[in-house]
């Protein structure tokens, strides 16, 4: 029974969640380096998320319905959450523009890595 339960909390959390994550950060920095609408960055994030699980659904990546909401749920938390810090803490625009390169250098890097283990096809990312 415990290893149930901690399997389907795995289902909700795996290496993907960091991109995705970071991917609301990411849409986060640029609405505010930029001075974008944040409302609008922030279903421009929702409608960006589900059109990637989509993807991933109509290309056989396999994932448990949970896992494909909570892929969507991770930017959307990320999105105000870095958007307030950016706000509050991040007040000069030069900072928030570094923040945003360096979140982007991490975001690709990251997604760099973790496709280049799938493809791979490591046992140890997989699992």
């Amino acid at each position: 029974m415990k290893l149930k339960r901690i399997r389907s909390s795995l289902e909700l959390i795996d290496f993907w969640s960091i991109p995705h994550f970071l991917f609301g950060s990411v849409t986060a920095l640029l609405a505010s380096a930029y001075a974008l609408p944040a409302g609008t960055m922030f279903l421009t994030t929702l409608f960006l998320a589900i059109l990637w699980e989509l993807f991933e659904y109509r290309n056989h990546i396999v994932e448990s319905f949970r896992n494909r909401v909570t892929d969507v749920l991770y930017p959307l938390i990320a999105f105000p959450v870095t958007y307030l810090y950016a706000q509050n803490i991040a007040t000069d625009q030069h900072r928030r523009i570094s923040l945003l390169a360096i979140v982007s250098i991490i975001f690709f890097y990251i997604n760099y890595m973790a496709w280049k283990a799938r493809f791979a096809d490591d046992k140890d990312f997989m699992n």
